[in-house]
This record gives C-alpha cells, structure tokens and sequence, in this order.
C-alpha cells in the first residue's frame, strides 16, 4: 500500500453513495471515502475508482513529473527474451505444459523443462543465460545453435 494512504485517493469516492460509507449521527449523517486496498499501488478501494482517477489526473500527472514519453521506446533484438509456458493436450487424452523460452524478434524458441522455468524469473537476462547455457550461442547478427535438447 501507499506509503500512510488510509483513504481512497479519488474525489469522487464518496460519490458511490453505498451504505458502507454512511457516516454521521442522526440528522448530520454523510458519505466519507471508502479505505484504500489494494488497487492502483494501494492508493484506491476499487478498480472503478482507480479508473475514474486516472480518467481525470493521469495526464497532469505524467505531465508534471515530466516523463511523458514523446518518441516510441524501442528493445533491440538482444533484449527480446522471454519465458512462456503452454498447455498441450494430445491425442491419447494426456495433457502437460509446455515450457520454452523464446526471443521472437530472432524467431528462437527453446524447449526447457519445468524446473528450468521455475528457476528463473521473466527477465531477460535470466532468459538469455539460461539459451546460452542449453546450447544456443546468441551472436547477435547470426543464432549459432548447439543442441535441441532441454537439460
């Protein structure tokens, strides 16, 4: 959660008008913002909330921390690298995952077993160390491949 973000950061959260929110003693009863939870970093108590937030100040805030993005960012080939998994089923009524590694911008998928996949995170560089130790050379330019088999 937010650093000390006890209540919903969107204005208009009390708004919602539902009967959690009723505060007040007779004749001087009003809607108070819902408690944040886990939505928008911790700062918001429900996903529509984070949405009409962001609606609204999205764009003011990107443009007052000044890192609006005006060119498009681009990843090279060599920073490509990513894990998946598939389900597959077969004809005999089997079924298992199938895990790989893949950069599709190089056109590389490389089958790995399932504690391979466990044993890395989604980054790219665990990726691309985990291809060069199965057996696949990556010089970017050319794909030197070395063996076919997941150890």
């Amino acid at each position: 959660m937010a650093q000390d973000t006890v209540w919903c950061q969107n204005p208009r959260c009390p708004e919602k008008k539902t009967s959690s929110q009723i505060r007040g003693t007779k004749g001087n009863k009003y809607y108070q913002s819902s408690k944040a939870s886990g939505y928008g970093s911790g700062n918001f108590c429900t996903l529509n909330c984070w949405y009409q937030w962001a609606d609204k100040y999205l764009d003011q805030a990107i443009d007052n921390l000044g890192i609006r993005i005006g060119e498009p960012v681009k990843l090279p080939m060599e920073s490509a690298w990513k894990k998946y998994y598939k389900y597959h089923y077969s004809s005999d009524g089997e079924s298992s995952y199938l895990h790989y590694i893949e950069n599709k911008l190089m056109g590389i998928k490389i089958p790995i077993t399932t504690q391979q996949y466990d044993s890395i995170c989604y980054s790219n560089d665990e990726c691309l160390a985990l291809a060069n130790q199965i057996g696949y050379k990556i010089d970017y330019g050319k794909v030197v491949y070395k063996s076919n088999k997941a150890t």
